[in-house]
């Protein structure tokens, strides 16, 4: 007899792991669990489904086999987890995600494709299409787990704050961000073809206001900024090169004192498997580059001059935050605030509340040609957005406005999208107050600019950052 050392058990648990994974699609692509929110007998779902009862009654036992829904009497009924995640009643369906992950990971042909056979069809990843089919898995911890640990790092939920937010997909995490921290911006970067989708999902979250999008090639474009946080989601398989340029390139993008959130699943040595290495290999047959290891992502995040923070996780989400730390504290708060009073101070008692640009019909309140150069910034903005900009009421904007128009300044175009709304534009003359405004500060305030242009990114940032927190306190004092 056989002497056996080893259990064969794990291959046929593992075949049963299958059958039940089968299982589980099968029944989400039949809309199933949607019907089981409240009991039901297995007739009621078969009428429902246009299906034999006998084969729908052997379904809702293999499902209650599996513990996927439960029993009482003749009728079937939701677990509370299948009612949360796969019924599509619920916010947080999960379904459509789990059914386009099971196409774009398939490994169905993986022994075709090894050996390269002709006509084989590789599974190619749609990041378009996962954006759209992934939004409620992101509410099922990753977005609270990322607003947890924001809360740590910025506890004052009124500081403005500008955020990167790289392959940032869905979008909303950066959405999550400003819905959190009101006064703050974001800019999601992505590919052209994932660009789209991500604007079309602030759009439906009315975010639009607070989150530009970006679309690009984040190995070769600028990535702007300073910023108080960047968001480097899923990206670093992509980057081309070496990964301590690209990283250098992300610090040099962060504010000193400013945050960079590192999410994605890395293995602890140089050439050790992937944590989510099964499920990424369709990709990597694919031509998706092998994540770099957290040993590499430690020396080049030490090169750039982070050090690390914290960790975040959660079932599907990992994140390492670091922070860059190389800040002049020799500058005290007392010195800063004497200077802002002095500055205001001079800028309320000026005399020069009306431009004169050498004509009575090139006259201007500061107010008017203020919004004469709002317009001529942000051609097309309306009436609204004036109004948020300047953080003034819509019937102050209005009859600015309605000046400017009969002076045959501005011009207002329908809103295609919104009829009750009109689009603002610069008329030629409007155009040559515009330039008429840029050559005054050219002139007057070279001085200042030739300052800015020589001051550091951070510090840039910095000023920024400042003065648009008085502006929002400003209010408070007389």
């Amino acid at each position: 007899m056989y002497n056996m050392e080893n259990n064969p058990g794990r291959y046929y648990k593992m075949i049963n792991n299958y059958q039940e994974t089968q299982l589980l699609f099968s029944a989400i692509r039949l809309n199933v669990f949607s019907l089981l929110d409240q009991p039901i007998t297995a007739k009621s779902i078969a009428d429902e489904l246009k299906c034999d009862e006998k084969q729908i009654e052997l379904l809702l036992l293999s499902l209650l086999s599996c513990n996927l829904v439960g029993r009482q009497g003749e009728f079937y009924v939701n677990t509370a987890e299948t009612r949360e995640f796969l019924s599509r009643n619920s916010q947080v369906f999960l379904g459509d995600a789990l059914l386009f992950r099971e196409k774009m990971t398939s490994l169905e042909h993986l022994e075709k494709i090894i050996k390269a056979e002709d006509g084989v069809q590789k599974p190619t990843y749609d990041f378009s299409e996962l954006a759209k089919v992934s939004i409620p898995e992101m509410y099922t911890g990753r977005v609270q787990a990322f607003i947890g640990e924001m809360e740590q790092l910025y506890p004052d939920r009124n500081r403005p704050l500008h955020i990167l937010d790289l392959g940032g997909g869905t979008g909303i995490l950066s959405i999550e961000f400003v819905r959190h921290f009101p006064h703050s911006k974001a800019t999601v970067f992505e590919t052209p073809e994932v660009a789209a989708i991500t604007k079309e999902i602030i759009c439906g979250h009315n975010a639009e206001a607070n989150i530009d999008v970006t679309a690009g090639d984040f190995n070769e474009d600028s990535l702007g900024g300073p910023y108080d946080l960047i968001i480097a989601s899923g990206i670093l398989n992509f980057v081309k090169g070496e990964l301590s340029i690209f990283m250098q390139k992300l610090a040099a993008a962060l504010k000193n004192g400013g945050h960079l959130l590192v999410i994605g699943r890395f293995s602890s040595q140089d050439y050790n498997i992937p944590p989510n290495m099964l499920g990424w290999l369709s990709g990597f047959l694919d031509g998706v580059p092998l994540p770099p290891s957290g040993r590499e992502i430690a020396e080049t995040i030490q090169k750039a001059g982070l050090s690390p923070v914290d960790t975040v996780k959660d079932n599907l989400f990992e994140g390492l935050v670091y922070r860059k730390d190389n800040a002049d504290f020799s500058v005290y708060t007392g010195d800063v605030i004497l200077s802002f009073i002095e500055l205001t101070e001079q800028i309320s008692n000026s005399k020069t509340n009306i431009l004169d640009f050498g004509s009575e019909d090139m006259t201007f309140y500061r107010g008017e040609i203020h919004m004469i150069k709002m317009i001529g910034d942000f051609p097309g903005l309306h009436s609204a957005e004036l109004a948020r900009k300047f953080g003034i009421t819509r019937p102050v904007v209005h009859k600015t406005l309605q000046k400017l128009s009969e002076r045959g300044l501005i011009l207002r175009e329908e809103d295609s999208e919104d009829k009750k709304r009109s689009l603002l534009y610069l008329t030629e003359k409007g155009q040559k107050a515009y330039q008429l405004h840029a050559a005054y500060h050219a002139k007057y305030d070279k001085a200042l600019f030739d300052f800015l242009a020589d001051t550091p990114g951070d510090q840039l940032a910095s000023i920024k950052g400042f003065l648009d927190h008085a502006i929002s306190l400003i209010q408070n004092h007389a």
